[in-house]
């Protein structure tokens, strides 16, 4: 991930869902901020209590070259650490530095079919996958929300089944989002992956996918965006020491 610092300034949030925010910031540290990064994300510093200057991601939903615009979708989901707080906080006009962005996770357009999974974290990089699908693509997107009202428009391709699964409660363990994703009908041939969200589901599909299923890791993507009851640091910490491999 690049690590240049840029200066912004919120210059509109507005309420996207019932539990989703839609963050748009500008300024001219973007002009040089380069294109084609919807889908990878941006670390935003922020305050934390008790231990100062931290920084947290978000995902590139989108970004206007012309206009210097640069929009984040972020889950307003209380004030549970520096993050949630500093969504729930910040207002127009105030600034925000930024680092990034970091690489794009993709999913491998080498396969027959396609699945995606997540939850309201990952939502802003599945929209995107989605986008640049092939309009043949066929598959599976299980997406959970809170509340049927996060149930937001896609542009996916007509093959492609959207499942949404709803948890009032993600705080509350264990996810839906497992059980939904292996109980699908598993299609014939070659299957591209890409799977984010809470630590512990992504990891359980992960072993799915590699133990049950096979799927080579070249089309396969699972990445850990949070973890139930622990911090971003614990989070990295626990990855870290998993024997199942990131």
């Amino acid at each position: 991930m690049a690590r240049e610092a840029r200066n912004t300034r919120v210059i509109s949030k507005k309420l996207l869902t019932p539990n989703m925010v839609r963050l748009t910031l500008g300024g001219d540290d973007l002009e040089n901020f380069p294109e084609g990064y919807e889908g990878g994300y941006i670390k935003v510093v922020v305050e934390s209590t008790g231990t100062g200057i931290v920084s947290r991601s978000f995902t590139v939903r989108e970004f206007d070259p012309e206009q210097l615009c640069l929009v984040i979708d972020m889950v307003a989901h209380g004030d549970h650490g520096p993050a949630s707080r500093w969504a729930g906080q910040v207002r127009v006009n105030d600034e925000v530095n930024i680092l990034g962005p970091g690489a794009c996770k993709r999913l491998n357009q080498e396969a027959d079919w396609f699945l995606l999974a997540g939850d309201m974290t990952a939502l802003p990089a599945i929209s995107v996958n989605l986008e640049i699908l092939p309009e043949n693509a066929r598959g599976y997107a299980v997406l959970e929300v809170i509340d049927p009202g996060d149930q937001i428009e896609l542009n996916a391709p007509k093959g492609l089944e959207v499942v949404w699964v709803r948890n009032d409660d993600p705080l509350r363990a264990p996810s839906p989002i497992s059980d939904t994703v292996k109980n699908l009908v598993w299609l014939e041939g070659q299957a591209s992956t890409w799977v984010a969200g809470e630590f512990d589901t992504s990891r359980s599909l992960r072993q799915y996918f590699r133990h049950e299923r096979k799927i080579h890791r070249d089309f396969m993507y699972v990445s850990c965006y949070w973890k139930i009851g622990d911090t971003d640091e614990g989070m990295k910490v626990a990855k870290k020491n998993d024997s199942e491999a990131w």
